[in-house]
């Protein structure tokens, strides 16, 4: 086993601990934590939790594709702009299949029936709180993005925290559901990277020997 993927077994193991201690003592106070909070600081969050919808990302990055490769005829930038849709895409796709499986309740259900748990199997959006769809794409983007603007690291990933924090503040998803969707985002982007090195998908990192043009 590498070093790397000593790492990565370790934050997955950490990861799952945190979920579980998330679920067992953290998400129920939380959410209602949050239902108590000032409506203006609500309204807020409500702003913010609008820029997690994927559409908006998928759709730029794609026309970012098609000009960088067929007009301004650049392929590492049109390499960087179709990872960065699979990116969204595929992390996407991944946590759809994930929701109806788990079956995880919403924080309403908690709020007006005292309800929570999971149903495995169930569909509907009553139950599929987890893992956070919207957590999983603004994650999978700072990660993809941060690849690329190394030095935006930090910024990135608290653009990231803050959209996660206001699907918790606006009482669409319990703690564990954005620290799940954070994990699904981040590791679609780390294997994303493995196939693109493993094929020779020329990226322009400075870790591949590559210079971007």
């Amino acid at each position: 086993m590498t070093r790397r993927d000593r790492n990565i077994a370790i934050g997955s193991a950490l990861l799952a601990a945190l979920i579980m201690i998330s679920y067992a003592w953290l998400d129920r106070p939380a959410a209602f934590f949050c239902q108590g909070l000032d409506p203006i600081v609500i309204q807020i969050f409500q702003w913010i939790t609008e820029l997690r919808k994927s559409t908006g990302y998928l759709i730029g990055f794609f026309l970012l594709f098609v000009f960088s490769k067929y007009y301004l005829r650049r392929q590492i930038a049109a390499n960087r702009s179709f990872f960065l849709f699979s990116a969204v895409a595929l992390s996407g796709l991944i946590t759809d299949l994930i929701k109806p499986v788990v079956g995880r309740l919403r924080p309403n259900l908690l709020m007006e029936a005292d309800l929570y748990g999971f149903h495995p199997f169930r569909i509907g959006y009553d139950y599929n709180s987890l893992p956070s769809g919207h957590a999983t794409t603004v994650f999978a983007l700072a990660a993809a993005l941060s690849l690329f603007f190394p030095r935006w690291r930090l910024p990135l990933f608290s653009f990231a925290v803050v959209v996660g924090l206001s699907r918790l503040v606006v009482g669409a998803h319990y703690t564990s559901d954005v620290l799940a969707g954070a994990y699904v985002g981040v590791m679609t982007v780390f294997l994303l990277l493995v196939v693109c090195r493993y094929r020779g998908y020329r990226l322009g990192l400075a870790q591949d020997g590559d210079h971007a043009r």
